[in-house]
Parts: C-alpha cells; structure tokens; sequence
C-alpha cells in the first residue's frame, strides 16, 4: 500500500468574547454534539466568491490518557470549473461529465483535543483542502445557530491561535510582542510562601495555571521571559511549563509553548487504491502526535 508525506498544523481554539478569551469544554462539547445532529443541508457551506464548498463528514469520538479526543473530517470541493479531460498516456482529450455545480472531492482531517484552558487542534495542511481558518468561521457561522437555539444571545465566537513549529525561543524572538503568560506550577509551590493561603489537597491537580497578564497597550520584555525559560529548564523553579500568547509581525495571534519541541510536523499516512488518504491512517498519527504533549491536569 502507498504512502503519503502529510504536513501538521498546530492551533490552540478558545471562546472569544469582546476582547476577553476563555475556554468552556461543556459549552465546546455540547456544540460539537449539536454539529453531529445536523443534516447534510444543514452543514453545507458555500463561497461563492471562491467558488468552494465545504462541509463536515464526519466526526468521531475517541479518548487517550484521560482526554477527550474529536476526530474531524471535511470534505469540499471547488466548483465552476469543468475543462475537458485529458490523457496522460497519449495526450488525447474528451469532454467531462462534470457539472459547473460540481467539484473533486478533498478530505480535510483534524484532530481536537479537549483541555482545560483550549481545545488544542492538529490539522491535515493542503492547499486544496479546508484551512484552520476555514474551519473556525465555519464552525462560527453554525455556533450562531447554536447560541440562539439556547437562549444565548452573548457575543460569543470561536478564536484560534497558531502555535508556531520554531523551538521556544526561535518562536519568542520572531515574536512581535507577547501579552499574557501562563505558568504551569507543582501546586506544592502554591502552598508555600506568600501563597500558603489556598487550599491545595489531594483535590487540586498536579498542575496549577498562573496567569500574568500585561498592561494595557503594553508588552512582556523578551529577555525577562527568557530569563524564565532558562531557569525553568536548568534551576529546577516548580514551573513545568511556560505558554505566551501574543502577536507576530503580521499581527497574527500566536500562541508559544515550551512543549513544542516534541511536536511531530509531518508524517506518514497511508492511501487507498484511488490515491485517497486512509482516513485511520492519519488520525492515528494526528492521536501520537497530539497527545505528546497533553500535560496531566
């Protein structure tokens, strides 16, 4: 059976609120439930200005270490373009039986993974598939529906940042500007010193997230989170983990994570007698690559 070298993208989704981002996993996952009970109609979407449609095929759930894992298809296709079929074995051509209405068909997969602060997302990158882009205004667009379904006429959209495939500090210095900081801590340093006031049990996760946010209109100095970085993997200072979000040069948000060293950005998947992607084939290394780096929470 052949193969096929499939790139990886990686993307943090959260719930965006005015200029606040949190995440909900109920709210997430009682979304993604009203998505599987919609019908084919329902779930077709169309740019016409690209001339593209898209819609998702499937979903199916799954769990690994603990986590809820939804693996995603999209299919789609672009339409309004029907030339005559041509041989690659004599160059001759014949008229097509396409339809302008009428597209190939391209698999999209994406793998979610729910966590605590994000549904941390690993996607199927081809350029003539689904962007992550696509997906989120996509899943926008039937999130309305969903909201108003509910009484929930809150603002509320879904926001995904990119998580850059650079090392930690190759990512913090292409940075623009990093906004928000987020520490992972033992959540025995919680207990002690001036934070001995929480109540930390056999209750508490292993893992406490400490956010420290910036000023208004301002921005962390690069060398100080260095600084930070550097004792965390050297001094042994309860901090397991560091995760910045912020903006890059062309003022997209990213988010930069010291986990993303064990990423995988690209592997191999298997592909069926027409040239189509094995739809197991990749979720199953999407799962390997997604869960090197879920943390226990």
């Amino acid at each position: 059976m052949s193969q096929k070298k499939r790139k990886l993208g990686y993307w943090g989704i959260e719930f965006l609120n005015g200029d606040e981002t949190y995440f909900d996993s109920s709210l997430f996952e009682n979304f993604i439930e009203y998505v599987r009970g919609l019908d084919s109609a329902q779930l077709l979407q169309r740019d016409s200005q690209n001339s593209k449609a898209i819609s998702l095929d499937k979903i199916w759930t799954t769990s690994s270490q603990g986590r809820r894992l939804y693996e995603v298809r999209f299919k789609s296709c672009k339409y309004n373009h029907s030339p005559d079929y041509m041989s690659s074995r004599d160059g001759t051509e014949r008229p097509t039986e396409k339809q302008l209405y009428e597209g190939d068909k391209e698999w999209t997969h994406l793998c979610l993974r729910i966590d605590t602060n994000e549904a941390f997302c690993v996607i199927e990158e081809r350029k003539s598939g689904v962007t992550l882009g696509a997906v989120v205004r996509y899943f926008n667009m039937l999130l309305r529906n969903y909201l108003l379904s509910q009484g929930n006429e809150m603002p509320i959209v879904l926001f995904a940042s990119i998580v850059p495939s650079e090392d930690f500090m190759s990512a913090l210095n292409s940075a623009e500007k990093i906004t928000i900081a987020e520490l992972f801590v033992q959540k025995d340093v919680m207990g002690s010193g001036y934070l001995n006031y929480l109540d930390v049990d056999a209750s508490t996760r292993e893992d406490v997230v400490m956010t420290v946010k910036a000023k208004p209109r301002q921005s962390f100095t690069k060398r100080a989170l260095r600084d930070t970085y550097i004792k965390m993997t050297t001094e042994g200072t309860g901090i397991k983990r560091i995760r910045l979000r912020g903006k890059d040069v062309n003022q997209m948000s990213v988010v930069i994570d010291s986990l993303n060293a064990k990423r995988k950005d690209e592997v191999y998947v298997e592909l069926d007698q027409s040239g189509i992607v094995i739809s197991s084939s990749i979720f199953s290394k999407m799962e390997e690559a997604i869960m090197v780096e879920a943390i226990e929470e």
